[in-house]
């Protein structure tokens, strides 16, 4: 707690030269000047008595003043109006020592504006169906160029614990339980299908390959077209079962 209150000064000192920015950005403007102040008060430099002793926070206050301060007096400039006629408003800018000056040439001479009357009105581009397709035929077209996920080792955090369940002291005794990371995407598996540690290590990694297939590819996964695979043998032998059913329906 002994930097708080170094901090605090630091943080005034970014405050009170905040203010002088703004004074001197708003120089003859009291109202938007007295808008300003409360603005900063009351919202974007205001804490609660917590965050008041919280190092991390007074920092993050204090730059942001003196981000503010420094954009006040480089990028902000003020105008008024001098004339306004039937020939047009002319006004007044004022630039202090502080103020960014560039050679203003896309002012000077800006590119032209295409009328939006000249524009030619145009469909839209038809979006490509993000859905998966239905058909096993064409699941299996899609499946082919997916996007296959890669397996790094410097990618996982790899720990082992102690099994648990039947298979008595070769599983509960030793530690056969894989626990895998996969530290990018934060998918984690726990695999103890065998008595090895070599294979459950293997089993695992395997499993997170299947995981980053589903979550890469959504619907065309390898997991997704075994399932489909299944699904049209199973249609299929219902249409065999039914194609030999109807001409002993037709003989009777």
């Amino acid at each position: 707690m002994s930097a708080i209150p170094a901090l605090r000064a630091v943080a005034r000192s970014a405050y009170r030269d905040l203010l002088r920015a703004s004074a001197s950005t708003f120089e003859g403007d009291e109202p938007v000047k007295r808008a300003f102040g409360l603005k900063m008060r009351t919202e974007a430099l205001a804490l609660d008595e917590a965050a008041r002793n919280d190092p991390k926070q007074l920092e993050e206050k204090i730059q942001l003043a003196k981000d503010l301060a420094v954009m006040l007096r480089r990028n902000v400039v003020q105008a008024r109006k001098i004339k306004d006629d039937t020939a047009g408003e002319t006004w007044s800018l004022r630039f202090t020592k502080d103020t960014e000056l560039g050679d203003n040439s896309t002012i000077k001479n800006p590119p032209p504006l295409q009328s939006s009357r000249d524009t030619p009105i145009t469909e839209p581009a038809a979006q490509p169906d993000p859905s998966p397709p239905r058909n096993y035929s064409a699941l299996k077209r899609a499946h082919k160029q997916r996007k296959i996920p890669e397996l790094r080792e410097e990618e996982l955090e790899e720990s082992f614990v102690r099994g648990s369940g039947p298979g008595g002291q070769s599983i509960n005794k030793t530690k056969n339980n894989v626990q895998l990371l996969h530290k990018p995407t934060g998918i984690r598996v726990s695999c103890q299908e065998t008595r090895s540690l070599q294979t459950n290590r293997m089993l695992a990694r395997r499993q997170v390959l299947q995981k980053l297939d589903q979550m890469y590819n959504p619907g065309v996964s390898k997991t997704e077209l075994q399932r489909a695979k299944k699904l049209e043998r199973e249609r299929q032998r219902r249409k065999k079962a039914k194609k030999k059913a109807r001409p002993k329906e037709s003989d009777e």
